[in-house]
């Protein structure tokens, strides 16, 4: 019995050599997945890092521009507060919106009626109070508070490294990923938003086109994409008084606190 054994591991050892030159290229093949993968990463990682520097020179000056456009503060706001309050009652959903001047835009899967009551009990609630209605997280601004940590975590770790390496990209974007959404509220609180919405009213809701280019075309054509909720606003409170006069041109005169239309 003691014979037979070494014909067996001899067997064994025969086997193991008859695999060796596909464990080769499997053992290639991982290598190489890893070095694109990798390669494709760090690409990424650069790709990031410019555009958030690219941010960080551009972002104050619009940011300045913003805290002096009240009109359009309040509009995002409400923009906000309006998503906000379709959520509440139907849970998270993939809706965007965009503030204007004159009001602010609703994309996606939503009925006029339901954007409409939406936006009055959003405005409602934030003339009662309610200011954290105009807060949420999907923001813009978590994207641009995102890019300024990471801007300004990569030129401080390049500072004090004096060398650039992995490092300062890494560092970067776990500081991007840990504070920007903690930070993008801060934004929109004091810079982005402005809840006091006193003397504001809705005027309307519409369909809003938006161009779809057509396919194998460069040509652009205007669909309906969007909801506008036109918005309008007096400095001075409600009183429930008015004075109206009518005239032939029917043109609209303020004054004082009355609306005159003549």
């Amino acid at each position: 019995m003691s014979k037979k054994t070494p014909v067996a591991y001899g067997i064994l050892v025969s086997n193991a050599e008859s695999n060796t030159p596909g464990d080769l290229v499997l053992v290639l093949f991982t290598v190489a997945l890893v070095l694109v993968l990798g390669l494709l990463a760090a690409t990424v990682l650069v790709g990031l890092t410019v555009s958030s520097l690219v941010t960080l020179l551009t972002a104050p000056s619009q940011l300045a521009r913003l805290v002096r456009d009240r009109q359009l503060r309040r509009n995002h706001a409400l923009e906000h507060a309006t998503i906000n309050v379709i959520e509440e009652r139907y849970g998270p959903s993939q809706l965007a919106g965009l503030a204007r001047p004159d009001g602010f835009l609703i994309f996606g899967p939503v009925s006029p009626s339901l954007a409409l009551e939406a936006a009055e009990e959003g405005l409602r609630r934030m003339q009662a109070g309610e200011h954290r209605l105009a807060i949420h997280p999907r923001c813009g601004t978590t994207l641009v508070a995102s890019q300024l940590v990471l801007a300004i975590t990569f030129l401080a770790t390049l500072l004090l490294l004096r060398q650039l390496s992995l490092l300062p990209f890494l560092l970067g974007l776990a500081a991007a990923l840990l504070l920007g959404p903690r930070l993008s509220p801060l934004l929109q609180r004091w810079i982005t938003t402005d809840a006091r919405v006193e003397g504001m009213r809705i005027e309307g809701l519409r369909p809003h086109l938006v161009p779809l280019r057509l396919p194998w075309s460069s040509m652009m054509v205007p669909v309906p994409g969007a909801l506008l909720v036109r918005t309008s606003w007096s400095d001075e409170p409600p009183n429930g008084r008015s004075v109206t006069i009518l005239t032939r041109d029917a043109r609209r005169v303020e004054a004082g606190r009355y609306w005159i239309d003549e």
